[in-house]
């Protein structure tokens, strides 16, 4: 668990929060330029309010004004000085997870391993936990 000073951050008006930032990759992930456009498919990305991330409309602001208004390549950099080591890696979790789901190879994956590559995330932060993500994934062992 992290600093209490953490939990009682105040961000200014617009600026990313961890939150947002697990958000805006994941949706960057798949290039949407908004939460709800075709490809951003709000639920897509909101994981369930009880596992401790609600949305509420600071949130989607925070978001939005991101994916409009700021490029990839500073998105990642911000991404990037924000996150600390563990919720650097719980992303990078949360993005292979959501690549293998789409039934995507990550390494053929332009976007993932730009983010990968981009938030300074390193094999030894996510290769322990890929066998696991990669059999989650993988449905066709159940015959039918």
């Amino acid at each position: 668990m992290g600093a209490w000073s953490e939990l009682d951050a105040v961000y200014p008006p617009g600026a990313l929060t961890p939150g947002a930032t697990l958000l805006a990759a994941l949706a960057h992930l798949h290039s949407a330029r908004s939460l709800y456009d075709e490809r951003g498919a709000l639920a897509r990305f909101v994981p369930d309010a009880r596992r401790g991330l609600a949305l509420d409309r600071d949130l989607i602001d925070r978001i939005e004004q991101h994916l409009a208004h700021v490029s990839f390549d500073a998105f990642v950099r911000e991404a990037r000085e924000r996150l600390n080591h563990q919720q650097r890696r719980c992303l990078a979790l949360n993005l292979l997870d959501a690549v293998l789901a789409a039934g995507e190879r990550p390494e053929a994956h332009p976007r993932y391993r730009a983010l990968i590559e981009g938030l300074g995330i390193t094999a030894e932060m996510i290769d322990p936990y890929r066998h696991a993500l990669v059999l989650k994934n993988d449905l066709s062992i159940f015959p039918q």
